[in-house]
């Protein structure tokens, strides 16, 4: 790089190193990423990140800050049913969108600020809505969100990522379901998986399942006697 490009780029801001370090994983995986390849991206010297990131590890933790906030905040005057919906729709959907970078808001050893103004938003808009233990009802649902984002794009990506599904017929998902199962496999097994991924309706399924949920924690809080 010639010294006027260096003289002349404009200085690097975190969200513009952790966006670019987003970019590169959604394209080419998480294991490509590191601070050489970054740098090749942002067309700096590596080092000029350990101003914002620290290496590799700080790195995934920045997404996973980066991720959460791309999460669906509360709308102002939803009541609980509403507001659960649509937190549960966006994690899902942040794995049909970032299939490679989401799981790190699975794994990431610490908090995000993102991901607690997230929850504390849907905590004050659950108890605004007569919930007296938001927790109790917020915790099952971003499980069971999180739980079938992470199912859909990994255990179950033959047939349930959204690309896929778009760009597979009926045919070719039986054929690569077939390649994907160990030798051997018994019939009653193999119909197993056929059952769960190929037969799989990933938008039914989950609003299924969404829907029983929110009507057992509601029937749930009805029947306490503090409710």
């Amino acid at each position: 790089m010639a010294t006027t490009d260096i003289a002349t780029r404009p200085r690097l801001d975190r969200r513009e190193v952790l966006e670019a370090a987003l970019a590169l994983v959604d394209r080419d995986g998480l294991e490509a990423l590191s601070l050489r390849r970054l740098g090749a991206e942002l067309g700096v010297d590596p080092m000029a990140i350990y101003r914002h990131v620290e290496g590799r590890d700080g790195l995934e933790l920045g997404l996973a800050e980066l991720l959460w906030d791309e999460v669906a905040r509360p709308e102002a005057g939803e009541g609980p049913p509403d507001a659960l919906r649509r937190l549960a729709h966006s994690l899902r959907d942040l794995f049909r969108r970032h299939p490679a970078a989401a799981p790190l808001v699975l794994r990431c050893a610490s908090l995000p600020r993102s991901e607690l103004e997230l929850f504390r938003a849907y905590l004050d808009a659950l108890m605004a809505g007569g919930l007296a233990e938001p927790a109790t009802v917020l915790r099952p649902v971003v499980a069971y969100a999180l739980g079938s984002g992470y199912t859909e794009s990994a255990m179950l990506s033959v047939q349930c990522a959204p690309a896929a599904r778009q760009a597979m017929s009926e045919r070719e998902v039986l054929l690569a379901l077939g390649q994907a199962l160990p030798a051997g496999t018994p019939p009653e097994l193999a119909l197993a998986a056929v059952a769960l991924i190929a037969d799989c309706n990933p938008e039914r399924c989950f609003e299924d399942g969404l829907d029983l949920m929110l009507a057992g924690l509601e029937a749930g809080r009805a029947h306490r006697p503090d409710a």
